[in-house]
């Protein structure tokens, strides 16, 4: 593993988010954010901390993917593995913490099946939006569940390719291989406090985890779920366009004859704030706005210093400004891999990604990031 010879200071502040509500036509079938508690975030994160350490050590780099243990489940309300390991979920499926499932709209599969795993099914309406936790939609910094018949991995969504219909969006490769299935959480209003899991596409493509600069999939997402798809970051807006320079912001030398040196790159387009909405744990699952300043710009990875957290894998990464007059909100990357230090259990850390520039151009989202998908939610 590659150890880190410098690191910056925190150069951007969290923001706060408060979840517009969004009207229901009759029909519906609307599946709204999906919380954990505080305690519940910062007991899972502590133990994939105490995880990391204790299979990477310190100093070095790890992928950034959570993978749920029992315990893990527990705290999110869901059952224990051996309920949920090979299971599907072609409709939205209401997960009780004893294992049982209960289908809440028809097609997609066997009646009465609950995800492929027993239970029962309840008749009701076709669904035909969700939210994608935080703001609605899938969408860059939607919550990813990877569900297979070994694991289970808590990643977010990076950014979205392709155009209106035909839609696709990207993540860590790391977060599952070709042939698996993307999930998102939710809730249903008439069952509080229930997650709720829908497939919504699959891996069409992964690198797997191929190490720093070298981590990316594509998934495809399913025909019904296109029309709820943005490629508008939540919270922040964007992206518009792609972020190309290299370059480093800081450069050090720990190991000088005549002690440590520094040097810093007169470049300003590379001094960029960095921002970006994920799912990490133990800074606000379900669904949180995030910030840092980049340090290093390669050409096939970057890295920045901020608030970071294990799940916040795979979520995109936009620059505030970009590489030139008047660019604004350029896509960056996908975040991957994380800096093994006992200080991620504070929620800020060095985050290292793929650049975008190796994945493709992403779709354009609009300045503002609209909490609902609509159709002026536009380039």
């Amino acid at each position: 593993m590659r150890r880190l010879r410098w690191a910056v200071p925190l150069a951007a502040l969290l923001s706060t988010l408060a979840v517009a509500p969004a009207s229901q036509a009759a029909g519906e079938l609307r599946l709204g954010e999906y919380r954990i508690g505080a305690d519940a975030t910062e007991r899972i994160r502590d133990r994939w901390v105490d995880r990391l350490l204790a299979t990477h050590g310190e100093g070095t780099w790890a992928p950034a993917r959570l993978e749920l243990t029992d315990a893990d489940l527990k705290d999110m309300g869901l059952p224990a593995r051996r309920h949920l390991l090979g299971k599907r979920f072609p409709v939205p499926t209401a997960v009780y913490p004893d294992g049982r499932m209960v289908r809440l709209a028809g097609g997609g599969g066997k009646p009465g099946s609950g995800g492929s795993g027993g239970g029962t099914s309840s008749a009701g309406p076709v669904v035909t939006s969700f939210a994608g936790a935080g703001y609605f939609g899938i969408r860059p910094g939607a919550w990813l569940l990877t569900v297979t018949g070994s694991s289970i991995g808590w990643c977010s969504l990076a950014h979205v390719y392709g155009t209106r219909g035909s839609y696709t969006v990207s993540t860590a490769g790391h977060c599952g291989k070709t042939g698996d299935i993307g999930t998102v959480i939710g809730v249903v209003g008439n069952r509080p406090g229930v997650p709720v899991l829908m497939d919504f596409g699959k891996y069409i493509k992964s690198t797997g985890d191929g190490g720093i600069g070298r981590d990316h999939a594509m998934l495809s997402i399913n025909a019904p779920y296109q029309a709820i798809t943005t490629p508008t970051m939540a919270f922040w807006g964007g992206p518009k366009g792609v972020y190309t320079k290299t370059g480093d912001v800081v450069a050090a030398n720990l190991f000088g004859s005549k002690g440590p040196t520094f040097s810093t790159n007169p470049d300003p387009f590379l001094a960029q704030g960095i921002v970006h909405y994920g799912h990490g744990t133990g800074v606000g699952a379900g669904g949180t706005p995030r910030a840092g300043a980049a340090i290093t710009w390669r050409t096939n990875y970057f890295t920045f210093f901020g608030a970071i957290s294990p799940g916040d894998s795979g979520s995109g990464s936009n620059t505030v400004t970009g590489d030139s007059v008047p660019a604004v909100y350029e896509a960056a990357g996908i975040n991957t891999h994380i800096y093994v230090d006992p200080s991620l259990r504070t929620g800020v850390g060095l985050m290292a990604g793929t650049r975008t520039t190796l994945v493709g151009t992403p779709a354009n989202g609009s300045y503002v990031g609209q909490p609902v998908p609509t159709p002026f939610d536009l380039p």
